[in-house]
């Protein structure tokens, strides 16, 4: 009875730790809450689309810029030798002889109607620039799953490890207890020799979980960007925090939250409404285009003359007498274009067709991955509670089996048999212990709520 009660403890230890959650917080320890915040500070997707979403600013920037007039000025100097016609004097220049003129003008643009194109060019690049910043949401959103599916597996094959090295120590006292009774004439080579296999089956189980286990922890500390030796003591939920998981999500609710939070439906949005704004300033090329311009100008020439004295007139007395100031009003009507206003148009269309089928395909996508997550939620609370009683029968008739072995009405097969099960029983409830937990995490993200687990 003893050994009964030893053997217990033991075999239970395992399944109370992992049920258990760490009290305390030590150095290299990590919640999922601290491993979504740094992959989110460090990644380096996150920090591309921010600098895309200033992109997208600086094209808002321009399209306000693009309603005020231009303003440029304009200074010349030329040098010539020989045969030429000098504008400015508006004499003919003969024989080796060096001439100069200098000019200089200012002139101002403005645009006044355009078929309301800068308006609606406008709106569609704040539109983009919001779509951009649903994009740096969508990578967040994306991200945080990626965090929340490793550290839940690496826990997961953590716990397998435990288990493994808690079978390990079992197999091996089995073997010590075998070879004692193998001396003294009460189990044969063969019970011994079963024994001895079923420390190497456990002992495979180990390494397996180990790989798998550096496997996972790796591929978290990638993502977030940590190097490969860094030291992360992960922090496992609690499970009693998850017993509420059964029946407590109606699908219809959660997709009309998951469609309202969802940045990639979002994003899908936005997009039509810029294809719409597309169509608005294609349809603008129809209008004719109405723009004012003024010009000031003046210049000098090394041959400019006095036109009564004949002298050479100086530099500022030219500036002052060949100063023009202009303006004018350009009315420019599309008559015939080569259909380009047409097709521009055609094709806007089609593009907000696209986008309200991207939207609808998004919108039906999410709507199958909701209905299912809250399906999968409830077959894994089902699978948690049938696992958790499958552990408990299996160690009970690896308990009743062991004590005929160890009074001799059993063999090492059997016993091997038995322990096999019920292995593979704990090997289950880990697994179907974390695929709850999951499959209840993801309804908190597909919602919008904060990926946290209970730990106290």
């Amino acid at each position: 009875m003893d050994d009964r009660k030893n053997y217990k403890k033991m075999a239970f230890m395992t399944i109370v730790l992992s049920m258990v959650g760490l009290a305390s917080f030590g150095q290299g320890q990590v919640t999922v809450e601290d491993a979504i915040r740094i992959t989110l500070e460090k990644n380096l997707q996150i920090k591309q689309a921010s600098l895309n979403k200033d992109l997208a600013a600086q094209d808002v920037f321009q399209a306000r810029s693009n309603l005020y007039p231009d303003l440029s000025l304009g200074v010349s100097q030329r040098f010539n030798n020989g045969l030429a016609f000098d504008q400015v004097s508006g004499t003919l220049i003969t024989g080796n002889k060096w001439t100069t003129s200098t000019g200089a003008s200012l002139s101002s643009n403005v645009t006044v109607f355009q078929g309301f194109q800068k308006i609606n060019q406008i709106k569609a690049n704040k539109l983009l620039l919001e779509s951009a910043s649903t994009q740096i949401e969508k990578i967040k959103y994306d991200l945080m799953l990626s965090v929340l599916v490793n550290y839940l597996e690496a826990i997961t094959n953590n716990e397998m490890m435990i288990a493994s090295r808690q079978q390990i120590l079992l197999s091996r006292e089995q073997v010590k207890t075998d070879s004692i009774q193998f001396q003294v004439g009460n189990k044969t080579l063969a019970d011994l020799s079963q024994s001895k296999n079923q420390v190497a089956t456990d002992e495979l189980n180990l390494v397996n979980a180990r790989n798998a286990y550096e496997s996972s922890l790796l591929a978290l500390k990638q993502l977030m960007e940590l190097p490969p030796q860094t030291d992360l003591q992960l922090v496992k939920p609690k499970i009693e925090a998850f017993n509420h998981a059964l029946g407590q999500y109606a699908a219809a609710e959660v997709f009309e939250k998951a469609k309202s939070f969802n940045p990639e439906v979002r994003k899908a949005q936005i997009d039509k409404q810029v294809a719409m704004k597309q169509i608005d300033i294609a349809k603008g090329g129809y209008y004719p285009t109405l723009s004012v311009g003024v010009s000031y100008g003046t210049n000098y020439s090394s041959e400019g003359r006095n036109l009564y004295t004949g002298g050479y007139l100086p530099f500022g007395d030219q500036l002052n007498q060949n100063k023009s100031f202009g303006s004018g009003i350009t009315l420019s009507v599309p008559i015939f274009d080569n259909n380009r206003n047409r097709v521009n148009v055609s094709k806007a269309r089609i593009n907000l067709q696209l986008a309200e089928t991207n939207e609808q395909l998004l919108e039906t996508t999410l709507n199958k991955t909701v209905n299912q997550a809250v399906l999968d939620l409830s077959a894994a609370a089902q699978r948690y509670q049938s696992s958790m009683s499958a552990f408990n029968s299996a160690t009970d008739a690896f308990q009743v089996i062991k004590e005929r072995y160890d009074i001799g009405m059993a063999n090492g097969i059997e016993l091997f048999t038995a322990q096999t099960n019920r292995n593979k029983a704990e090997f289950d409830l880990i697994q179907a212990k974390y695929n709850m937990i999951f499959k209840d995490k993801i309804i908190d993200y597909y919602v919008g709520n904060p990926i946290k687990f209970d730990v106290n």
